[in-house]
């Protein structure tokens, strides 16, 4: 039983630092953060949705990003959750790529082999309140929420598509962010 209780404890406080480390609590608002150290962040807190699928990362060279920790993080767990909710369990492929765009822009790639979105749909997916899940189950909100961050730090959110065959959202972000978040 004590050897029980210890394993117990050691799992809460694994759990416990990855919150801390995915909310960056203990971190000012603005910071030079690493991305790479976010997306692995981000892959440990969504392990529940994303176990049933192959993750694949290709990490490019990239410098550290001046920008909010714990709304990045935010923005890369949503992408991920949603290319988990768009996979067939077992099936589903998701690709992670770093890379730089430029000299002052960074990118975060999200792709996978789901489901798609209809080229009907697809100039909806950043309004508040649009789901295309059935009652009960999604807000609308994730996506918007997502646009607003990058937004916020000066970046893009890109979106491809095609139906059947799978959908890529780039996280687009500068390097030094506009003054105004800086502030």
């Amino acid at each position: 039983l004590l050897k029980d209780g210890l394993f117990g404890i050691g799992q809460i406080s694994e759990v416990i630092s990855n919150l801390k480390n995915f909310s960056r609590l203990d971190r000012s608002k603005v910071a030079d953060y690493d991305l790479h150290e976010g997306i692995e962040s981000s892959i440990r807190i969504g392990y529940a949705q994303l176990q049933n699928r192959t993750v694949r990362k290709e990490f490019g060279k990239i410098p550290h990003v001046s920008c909010s920790p714990s709304q990045i993080n935010q923005v890369i767990l949503n992408l991920l959750s949603n290319a988990a909710q768009a996979t067939k369990d077992g099936e589903g492929v998701i690709m992670v790529r770093t890379a730089m765009r430029g000299a002052s822009e960074v990118t975060v790639e999200v792709a996978d082999n789901g489901s798609g979105i209809p080229a009907d749909v697809l100039p909806k997916i950043f309004d508040p309140f649009f789901t295309t899940k059935g009652v009960g189950k999604g807000t609308g909100l994730g996506l918007s929420i997502c646009y607003k961050i990058v937004e916020n730090h000066g970046g893009r959110l890109e979106v491809q598509s095609r139906p059947g065959v799978g959908t890529r959202f780039t996280l687009v972000l500068p390097v030094t962010p506009p003054a105004a978040l800086a502030a």
